[in-house]
């Protein structure tokens, strides 16, 4: 590849300092884990208002476009034509954003609130197991996984789009910010200090969620299959998926996300189905579901700005302030990649599928597999919280659908699921990750090859360290003092993005 065309003041600090991590780990992983524990204890202590002001504001924001004028706006102009069917938006919209975490989390997150696994309930004062646990549960899930958070992915799809789009404006998170500062946001000691951050910040993303993958999979090998745990085990499943999202984000974004998003979002379908037909609590679903969107908007205020006051440390500090955080280290690098898929489309219409459809997307899976997990535990069917208590948030979803008929061969279909959803999202990922290394790309461009495989390496490498030492008592702990100290970070540029945009399509000519 041509080298003058790398970012040199981008690449190389934000490259070095990841790998310097993962060096790090190698040489000494409780130095490296102790660190990024640091941050997120001072995280959560410090910045949990922030956090819940941001999530409250970004709501509030793709309301009034939703609703104002500006939601008119075409991206790329008055003549532009959308690239991808409708069906097909959606799916690489939706597949491109959540990866797998939302198949874990429909069973973990209602079942660890449901029967307070790890003391969640205790700062409300809420029996574990009773009917108020059930509805809490629920709707506690709902307000984390819908509208709030979706609403990162909504704001910076279309004010990246529309920067780019229709202003001409460079790949560059930098570019988002010239509404606030103008021409002085791109210059290149400026720009190259926002992206370098920013790259470093989504890479580093990236590395928990191929974690969380990773988790996922030998807690799979070793429940069902019997295959125990071992840091080798761990080595070959990172090694297998970081090679596959390689080969998927080297095809391109139309032969390899496209391909993998329809395929996964069928998927989704399918399981759905399966849960409802297979489990036998489609009525119980349903009244639990609508049910639980009553109770959660009932409490929506309180839970808006909760920073751990009322609902105590084990709900807040490690279910809500570790999923904001873990919204807003995504939002900026999946918001490139929906802004390239929101082409020809208005603002109304590219917030209707990024922001309202997912969300609509997360009710329902939800209310099938929360509800359906709530049930089974209720009735002493399977004992997933005990299961989870023992070893950790990702056995949660194998021994749910162990008990599912036909869950011999739904088990290996799932774990399929998650690694498309991953490979998916990951594509996304080193795609965006690399296209902000190199000078003069435009959105939609491709990256150099070399330069998706030189990130694509290290971040496989820091996934398997955190995974294989640091995994913690959920499973997960070392992903998740990542990502909280990859949202306080990168929090600031957030506010300022916010700011920028209010700026650009409700004050700015």
């Amino acid at each position: 590849m041509d080298k003058a065309k790398i970012r040199k003041t981008v690449f190389i600090p934000s490259f070095c300092l990841v790998l310097g991590a993962g060096i790090l780990g190698l040489a000494d992983n409780e130095l490296l884990i102790s660190r990024f524990r640091a941050v997120f204890e001072w995280a959560y202590a410090n910045m949990s208002w922030l956090f819940q002001w941001i999530v409250l504001a970004l709501f509030l924001l793709c309301v009034a476009l939703m609703v104002s004028k500006v939601g008119s706006i075409r991206i790329g102009g008055e003549d532009a034509k959308p690239k991808y069917p409708f069906w097909t938006w959606f799916a690489m919209s939706l597949t491109g954003g959540i990866g797998a975490s939302i198949v874990s989390s429909g069973i973990s997150q209602p079942i660890a609130f449901f029967s307070s696994v790890w003391g969640e309930l205790e700062g409300y004062g809420i029996e574990p197991g009773s009917a108020e646990a059930m509805l809490f549960a629920m709707g506690r899930s709902l307000h984390e996984w819908t509208f709030y958070p979706y609403a990162f992915y909504g704001i910076f799809g279309v004010s990246i789009a529309y920067v780019c789009f229709n202003r001409g404006k460079p790949v560059s998170l930098s570019s988002t910010l010239t509404p606030l500062f103008g021409d002085k946001a791109n210059k290149k000691g400026p720009a190259a200090i926002i992206d370098t951050i920013a790259v470093m910040a989504l890479a580093l993303a990236l590395v928990g969620t191929l974690g969380t993958f990773i988790g996922l999979a030998t807690t799979c090998l070793k429940r069902v299959y019997g295959i125990p745990s071992s840091v080798m085990l761990m080595l070959i499943v990172a090694i297998v998926t970081t090679v596959l999202y390689l080969l998927s984000t080297i095809s391109g974004v139309d032969r390899g996300i496209r391909f993998f998003s329809r395929l996964n979002f069928r998927f989704y379908m399918i399981l759905l189905a399966v849960v409802v037909v297979l489990g036998g609590s489609s009525v119980f679903i349903l009244n639990t579901t609508t049910s639980s969107i009553g109770y959660w908007l009932q409490h929506l205020p309180e839970w808006s700005l909760d920073t751990g006051i009322q609902g105590g440390p084990a709900l807040v500090k490690w279910w809500t302030v570790y999923n904001w955080a873990f919204w807003m280290a995504f939002a900026p690098m999946t918001g490139v990649f929906l802004a390239q898929l929101s082409y020809g489309h208005t603002i109304r219409e590219s917030l209707f599928v990024n922001w309202i459809m997912p969300s609509l997307f997360a009710i329902v899976w939800f209310g099938i597999f929360g509800g359906c997990a709530i049930r089974w535990q209720s009735l002493g069917i399977v004992d997933l919280a005990g299961i989870m208590a023992e070893s950790g948030t990702y056995a949660g979803i194998w021994a749910f659908l162990q008990e599912l008929p036909l869950g011999v061969i739904f088990i290996p279909i799932t774990l399929f699921i998650m690694l498309i959803s991953f490979v998916t999202s990951a594509d996304n990922s080193v795609t965006v990750i690399s296209a902000l290394c190199v000078r003069g790309k435009k959105i939609g461009d491709e990256a150099p090859v070399t330069v998706k495989m030189a990130w694509g390496v290290i971040i496989g490498l820091l996934s398997f360290l955190l995974m294989a030492y640091a995994s913690g008592a959920k499973g997960n702990d070392g992903v998740r003092y990542m990502v909280v100290s990859i949202g306080a970070v990168l929090s600031i540029y957030v506010v300022l993005h916010l700011i920028a945009t209010i700026k650009m399509f409700f004050f700015d000519k």
